[in-house]
């Protein structure tokens, strides 16, 4: 017992030594986190997502060369034609000349060994940049609406001259691509394969009409229409889906709110909107920026769900639209959209529409309708009350109607005029009765 007194105190400093051990290793203790990297968050799509040039893209390609003009819509074609302009490098970008007029612009696109791209939407020349690439990188806020390829001094030079003209701004800027002749001559006769002849309608103080010269016969498509859940939409668009609450207002109509947001869905028609109020914003913002932002937004979700096409911008309004295609032809409908469009607000988006269906799978017989010629097409128009000054534009496109079965959609081949943005059918009661195989 002499010795307990001595194993106690060895006991309990053992136990002092233990404890101080213990603090230490708890206050120094760093958990194993597993990093977590930021590409693992699966983000959610509706679509696959593109590149912008896989949107800017023109919807006619028309060419002279030796007193003759040929065109095309196709989309093969355009697609050949714009991955050889992403080939090229051009020089730096000069301005020729404003205050262009209608007669000029016909001129330029009438001259012998040039080919015009038209595009639907004037396109900024910064974005565009990413897919002809200039030597300078402090390019001018400009756009353009027509790019004319100039090859008359190919042969010599073994360059092409670019004219970028803006219709809407009036403006014509140049340049330069050096290029050897056959490779370039392998690439025309390559995008131009399916071009047919083509006519210009000349109209006195007017920008020229460009029409086919022959008959052409269109296919014409019965598609089953299968839907986008407007579910996923809600995933994609809403900053925190899992708050987002979904009413019902009618048979045809819901909406999914949070305290910031609300996406209303057209059941009937088969469109949403999305609207993010407290964002809207009148701050100008740059052209090219604009195009960029609406595309980015629209691209992150995989919301081009087709072949949708920049088709116009409203710089003043934050405006970007997207016009759908199919088999080449823009395709129009009464009972659906078939645009895509957006507003930019403070950084982020205020608005944005489009519709959420699918032309899934292709169930018809491939029947062929023959429509009139262009030029056909422009006869019929003068003896009608429509006055060709008032025509913007006239082409082939697709109708979309509904049929008898609600899930089958068909796309019927007409000819249409543009009147200040706006589409029209030609149809025999819009030309008094006329039907001369229209329908």
């Amino acid at each position: 017992m002499k010795h307990l007194e001595q194993i106690k105190s060895i006991v309990l400093f053992l136990l002092v030594v233990l404890s101080l051990i213990l603090t230490f290793t708890i206050w120094s203790y760093t958990p194993n986190y597993q990093y977590i990297d930021e590409t693992q968050v699966d983000r959610v799509t509706v679509g696959e997502q593109k590149k912008i040039n896989d949107i800017i893209k023109p919807y006619r390609i028309v060419l002279r060369e030796d007193g003759f003009w040929r065109g095309t819509v196709s989309t093969s074609s355009i697609n050949k034609m714009m991955t050889s302009l992403s080939s090229w490098n051009a020089s730096k970008l000069e301005f020729l000349q404003s205050n262009l007029t209608d007669g000029k612009i016909n001129d330029m696109v009438r001259t012998n060994n040039r080919m015009t791209l038209f595009f639907s939407g004037e396109v900024p020349i910064k974005t565009f940049q990413s897919i002809l690439h200039f030597e300078q990188d402090d390019l001018p806020n400009m756009t353009f609406d027509h790019l004319i390829i100039d090859w008359s001094k190919l042969d010599a030079r073994n360059t092409l001259q670019l004219f970028l003209v803006s219709e809407k701004n009036r403006t014509l800027y140049s340049t330069t691509i050096t290029i050897s002749p056959n490779y370039f001559y392998s690439n025309i006769a390559s995008a131009t394969e399916n071009s047919v002849a083509y006519n210009e309608i000349f109209r006195e103080n007017e920008l020229s009409l460009y029409v086919s010269g022959i008959d052409e016969k269109f296919t014409q498509f019965t598609y089953y229409i299968d839907d986008i859940s407007p579910e996923l939409f809600k995933e994609a668009l809403f900053t925190d889906p899992s708050i987002a609450k979904k009413s019902v207002d009618s048979s045809d109509s819901e909406k999914y709110t949070d305290a910031r947001s609300i996406m209303t869905v057209d059941k009937k028609n088969k469109t949403i909107h999305y609207v993010y109020p407290k964002t809207e914003s009148f701050l100008e913002i740059p052209n090219s920026d604009l195009l960029y932002d609406s595309f980015d937004y629209v691209n992150d979700h995989g919301g081009f769900t087709g072949d949708y096409r920049y088709s116009y911008i409203n710089v003043g309004r934050h405006i970007t639209e997207y016009q759908l295609f199919m088999e080449g032809l823009p395709v129009f409908s009464s009972v659906t959209s078939t645009r895509i469009s957006t507003t930019w607000g403070e950084n982020q988006i205020f608005s944005y529409r489009r519709p959420y269906y699918l032309l899934d799978m292709d169930i018809s017989e491939k029947k062929k309708v023959q429509l009139p010629s262009g030029l056909e097409m422009i006869e019929l128009i003068k003896g009608s009350d429509i006055k060709m000054s008032s025509i913007d534009e006239i082409l082939v496109g697709y109708y979309l109607v509904k049929n008898e079965n609600e899930l089958l959609h068909t796309l019927e081949p007409s000819w249409f005029i543009i009147q200040n943005g706006s589409w029209t059918r030609v149809t025999p009661e819009l030309l008094g009765g006329v039907e001369d195989g229209l329908e």
